[in-house]
């Protein structure tokens, strides 16, 4: 496919910064006009595995999450087919970039099946879309810290026992969702989130830089 389309994956554990990323990339693209003007972002509960469904959390099993993500680049594909059968464009005009918080690298973390044939249609076909993984992670040293400052801007505190140990857990998925970058062939970029700088990390990635901050 020519360059009309592109895009991410954003991964990473609940505290990695997916969100606070999501925001600094709005804020790119509202302040640089040369940016596609066409931006579709959709929230982790459009594609995560784990979700709220009336009130209660549900694992998505590995069958419905595999059709959700199909779903999903099946949208991408419709929009970008029509803009390509209009014919000439320019960039700014018909430029398609596309945001998925969470996506592949969550399935495959979670469910370990990245030689599954669905997903290796999967990884191919949001790779044609040009839609990479950016994989954010945070200093194993500095979870902990990370849950603790989620807690406070939620207004509650966990108790110190409690934190620590889900802090392992994290650390857990984490080299999980590293693994699973390592296994998958789709195109993607490992950003460490240590300093909080989100509208840098959302320049790195838009323009492309291939440096970690």
């Amino acid at each position: 496919m020519p360059n009309l389309s592109r895009g991410i994956m954003l991964e990473g554990i609940s505290c990695a910064g997916k969100t606070s990323v999501m925001y600094a990339l709005k804020r790119l693209f509202a302040a640089d006009l040369t940016l596609e003007r066409n931006i579709v972002m959709l929230g982790e509960h459009y594609t995560q595995v784990l979700n709220s469904i009336g009130g209660e959390f549900r694992y998505h099993d590995r069958q419905e999450h595999t059709d959700m993500l199909f779903g999903r680049v099946g949208m991408i594909e419709q929009l970008y087919e029509w803009a390509y059968c209009l014919g000439e464009y320019r960039r700014a005009s018909r430029g398609l970039y596309t945001v998925f918080e969470r996506g592949l690298v969550n399935h495959v973390g979670f469910f370990q099946d990245y030689a599954d044939p669905d997903i290796l249609e999967l990884i191919e076909r949001f790779a044609n879309l040009g839609i990479e993984a950016i994989l954010l992670v945070v200093p194993d040293h500095l979870i902990e810290e990370r849950l603790w400052l989620r807690e406070k801007q939620m207004n509650r505190t966990e108790p110190d026992a409690h934190r620590a140990e889900l802090a392992e857990q994290y650390k857990k998925q984490q080299d999980d969702m590293l693994f699973a970058v390592k296994k998958m062939r789709l195109p993607s970029r490992i950003i460490c989130s240590g300093s909080m700088d989100w509208d840098a990390y959302a320049k790195t990635i838009v323009y492309g830089e291939s440096r970690t901050l």
